[in-house]
């Protein structure tokens, strides 16, 4: 089910705020970028394949893709991520777009690739009807997003500190499961509807490694959109408490001084039929 309007302005404004961007390429870009070999190996890329990256942030899968000999292009809503891709990135092309509506013709790309960008969509089924248009027929859609909440500690320890000592209902608008997409029956089942035949999933065992327990609340606070937004409405004394059941969790992963956090990712993988 599509999510309201008022979900798809929150997320682009947020990932329009030069803070965040930022912040999140700074503090989630190294654990996010542990999914690009298996997200490029699912969708077979071949050098010289047209390539585009949807919701690139700065622009990770899209270099990987160009390494990797392919000839890539990024798109992001962000006005402020493009700019720091082009920056990052400076040879290769990023455009400002929408992923449910792409300024691509029918049949221009042999690979779409998506890493972690469905859950923040107000209609991820039309973001995945308009990658299969855009696909060349045996063209392939993989995308990257985090596993459930029982396997993605690194995530659902924060909505579980939430649940325990404030709450979830600050006034947000509702918006899709976080981590239904890393479920591999749902992902499946996206794919089928969008005509994806030979769906596959393979989960990815990423690790979230910070010096500090405070760098993954830190993170989390100054470099995400949805989970910040419900940190900053919660009461004060309770976010305390919020952050002392983080930093106990956190500790319970720490190894030689490293703390070493489990957030695997699914990456599931489609092809628009010959």
């Amino acid at each position: 089910m599509a999510a309201s309007s008022a979900f798809g302005d929150l997320e682009h404004t947020g990932w329009g705020t030069a803070t965040v961007a930022l912040a999140y390429h700074r503090n989630l870009g190294e654990v996010t970028s542990g999914c690009i070999p298996e997200l490029i190996r699912a969708a077979d890329l071949k050098a010289g394949d047209r390539v585009l990256d949807v919701a690139c942030g700065v622009g990770y899968v899209a270099a990987a893709a160009c390494d990797h000999g392919a000839d890539a292009i990024g798109l992001d809503f962000s006005a402020v991520q493009i700019r720091l891709a082009q920056q990052t990135y400076p040879g290769i092309r990023f455009v400002e777009g929408n992923a449910e509506a792409l300024p691509f013709a029918d049949s221009e790309f042999d690979a779409v690739l998506n890493a972690f960008g469905l859950p923040h969509l107000p209609d991820p089924d039309k973001a995945l009807t308009e990658a299969y248009r855009t696909l060349k027929p045996a063209g392939r859609f993989a995308y990257a997003s985090w596993c459930d909440a029982a396997k993605c500690i690194g995530f659902s320890m924060v909505y579980d500190a939430i649940h325990a000592h404030g709450s979830l209902d600050v006034g947000l608008p509702p918006g899709p499961n976080f981590f239904s997409y890393g479920q591999p029956n749902f992902a499946t089942q996206l794919l089928a509807r969008a005509g994806f035949v030979n769906v596959s999933t393979t989960e990815v065992p990423l690790v979230w490694r910070v010096s500090s327990p405070d760098a993954i609340i830190d993170a989390i606070s100054s470099g995400t959109v949805r989970a910040a937004a419900v940190l900053r409405r919660q009461r004060p004394e309770n976010l305390v408490r919020i952050k002392e059941y983080l930093r106990e969790r956190v500790s319970a992963f720490e190894r030689n001084g490293i703390y070493a956090v489990p957030s695997p990712a699914l990456v599931a993988v489609g092809s628009k039929p010959g």
